[in-house]
């Protein structure tokens, strides 16, 4: 799964992604390319909630 494009382009300072447990290695692997994000992943049975968040947001929550 590439996530690079959502999150270089994201349009928000928060994203949420359910991935499948196949998937959620690539996605861990992304957090260390972009540091600029906080992960968080929440599992489940058959597949892994992912929350990215920016350090830094970008956007003003009054301006949506």
């Amino acid at each position: 799964m590439e996530i690079g494009w959502y999150l270089r382009f994201a349009k928000a300072d928060a994203i949420e992604a359910k991935v499948s447990l196949k998937g959620a290695a690539q996605v861990r692997h992304d957090e260390n390319i972009f540091p600029d994000w906080s992960f968080a992943f929440e599992e489940h049975e058959d597949h892994v909630v992912a929350r990215l968040t920016r350090k830094n947001p970008l956007f003003n929550k009054e301006d949506t």
